[in-house]
């Protein structure tokens, strides 16, 4: 509901009518409607957070571990895609005091994956010129807006997508003739 009509369009009253309990029983397990986007946007957070657990913990190279990351995060979004979707449309409410905790962990796994990229850097795999912060934005979007337009029933599944996407940005798009 939140993902086709937008947070705020939901009343409490067809969230309950949706899971199938009275208005009182839904507020019995959530106090409110910002608790419920308070915990969809933690479960993103974590889901996120467990996934860069897993490429840290790759034995492979650096770069490799890059693009390891770049595949796998665009699956997890396509796997997640509702979760996701309601996080990432919600942000300017996300981005209020009473998220400044979900602020503070989304800055630490930007931390992360910056420290992801300058390991490439030092290993060689990336040209030491590249801005590591501006890099992890364009990877960050390139991902992260797959929220929007991935589509399971599309021509490229989400890790063909992300090869691709790594492929392009580890290759260049324009020949070197030109």
């Amino acid at each position: 509901m939140f993902r086709d009509r937008g947070f705020a369009a939901v009343s409490m009253i067809e969230l309950a009518q949706a899971v199938g309990l009275s208005k009182p029983g839904l507020y019995h397990h959530w106090p409110s409607k910002d608790a419920i986007l308070h915990t969809i946007v933690r479960l993103s957070g974590e889901i996120l957070l467990d996934h860069l657990d897993r490429v840290e913990q790759q034995s492979a190279e650096p770069r490799e571990r890059l693009r390891l990351y770049v595949i796998s995060r665009l699956e997890t979004v396509a796997r997640h895609q509702d979760l996701f979707t309601v996080t990432w449309q919600e942000r300017a409410i996300i981005g209020s005091g009473a998220f400044e905790e979900l602020t503070r962990a989304a800055e630490r796994y930007r931390q992360r994956v910056r420290d992801l990229i300058d390991h490439a850097k030092h290993a060689g795999g990336i040209k030491p010129e590249i801005n590591t912060h501006l890099l992890m934005l364009a990877l960050d979007g390139m991902t992260g807006w797959s929220y929007f337009w991935y589509r399971p029933d599309g021509n490229h599944n989400a890790a063909e997508i992300g090869d691709t996407f790594w492929n392009m940005l580890s290759q260049g798009v324009v020949p070197a003739s030109v």
